[in-house]
């Protein structure tokens, strides 16, 4: 079997080990293209490398050290840790994206650190986010992670790869968001564990670019190793045909009237229609993460915020992805939009996603959020309620004080 006859991971894999082919299964030792950590777990990283007595890193150029996680430090703690990770990034000569610059993710897709066919290791989970332009980006822990910043290399095990082949028109109001939620609800993570996953049909090749990075980003929650996009609008010009016959697996799901979906406390795959929450109350909305964070999510929410405002029994907070989308979300007028209805913009960075800084939702408390997941206590407080949604859904559930009729949703083509 020729390389382009094996599935994208296997061409990767082969490539970057020196290898003809490779199978499913086996274990390779491949050379690392990028390497990113941040900031929540550069402090382990750092005493590793001091325990250990090492002295330099590789490829310097070839890492960055972004700090995201933390960007308005909320105690002492924890700028003591943020402080210790800047000065080990300095002694080693990496790239630092300090706080303010964005989500680690975010950055490496405008950086071009993410490139099609590329091999990048990230220390956080959601570096899958890769896959929108066929980068296998791999999210690894703290040693793996060390080890590659110190040899340049890595070791894995080829996935094995599902085609998931997406057709039909859904709802007009149904988003990216949506579509992995009802993926969730009807698969569960089974199919799909520690397997590459492509996608395919006329809705995947649609997608924007904006749109594809988004359903990558929640790739693990699927299960997923890894997860590539087909080419697309506003994708690199060198990404790779897709070819579902080379796949070790085959799903279909259809999208035929499908309509926005809301994950229940506490999983993502507690995914149920919209109209099922018809009613409820939320009390505080979140805005932001490396799912729904960028120009596009922010374009969205500004349009259906613009010239109404946030309930008055709703804390509704907005968190930019990056930098760019920021500065560029100003100049388009979204920001004024948004705080003009009555929402708070943060600056760039996870926000309120993990839990290491505000705002921190109160015991009780329904938060409706567009992260990735909504695990118990994900949030910084593990007696709050915590729904995922769409941008389109969050901010009329913000103008609503509750969740909506599907019929009284807003939104903009």
């Amino acid at each position: 079997m020729m390389i382009h006859e094996q599935p994208i991971a296997n061409q990767i894999i082969a490539e970057h080990s020196q290898k003809p082919r490779v199978m499913a299964k086996e274990l390779i030792t491949v050379d690392v293209d990028r390497i990113y950590v941040q900031d929540g777990n550069s402090p382990t990283i750092a005493k590793l490398f001091r325990q250990h007595n090492l002295k330099r890193v590789l490829h310097p150029e070839k890492i960055g050290f972004f700090f995201d996680h933390s960007v308005i430090v909320p105690d002492r703690l924890m700028a003591e840790r943020v402080n210790e990770a800047m000065e080990f990034a300095k002694s080693i000569g990496v790239n630092i994206f300090a706080r303010g610059e964005g989500i680690s993710h975010l950055i490496a897709l405008e950086e071009q650190w993410f490139q099609p066919g590329n091999i990048v290791i990230g220390a956080d989970s959601h570096t899958c986010t890769g896959g929108a332009v066929q980068s296998l980006a791999l999210g690894m822990g703290a040693s793996d992670v060390l080890a590659a910043m110190l040899t340049g290399q890595t070791w894995l095990k080829v996935p094995e790869t599902v085609s998931l082949s997406i057709s039909g028109q859904p709802h007009p109001a149904t988003r990216t968001k949506d579509v992995m939620l009802a993926l969730l609800r009807h698969f569960g993570q089974s199919p799909f564990l520690y397997r590459s996953v492509e996608l395919c049909g006329e809705w995947s090749r649609t997608l924007s670019l904006d749109s594809a990075a988004s359903f990558a980003s929640m790739g693990v929650e699927l299960g997923a190793k890894c997860v590539f996009m087909p080419d697309g609008p506003g994708r690199p010009a060198n990404m790779r045909p897709i070819n579902p016959e080379v796949a070790d697996h085959h799903l279909t799901f259809s999208l035929l009237g499908l309509t926005p979906h809301i994950s229940l406390p506490h999983s993502p795959a507690q995914a149920v229609p919209l109209e099922t929450l018809s009613g409820q109350k939320i009390d505080y909305v979140f805005i932001g993460s490396c799912t729904n964070s960028r120009l596009e999510d922010i374009a969205e929410v500004a349009a259906i915020l613009d010239k109404h405002h946030v309930h008055q029994d709703v804390h509704c907070i907005v968190t930019p992805g990056s930098k760019r989308v920021y500065l560029e979300a100003m100049r388009r007028g979204y920001i004024e939009k948004i705080v003009s209805a009555g929402a708070l913009v943060t600056p760039p960075g996870c926000g309120a996603c993990v839990g290491t800084q505000g705002t921190i939702p109160a015991k009780g408390e329904r938060v409706l959020s567009t992260m990735n997941r909504n695990f118990q206590g994900r949030m910084g407080n593990a007696e709050a309620e915590i729904y995922l949604s769409s941008p389109l859904v969050a901010a009329n559930v913000a103008l609503h004080g509750r969740v909506p009729l599907i019929t009284e949703l807003e939104w903009h083509d």
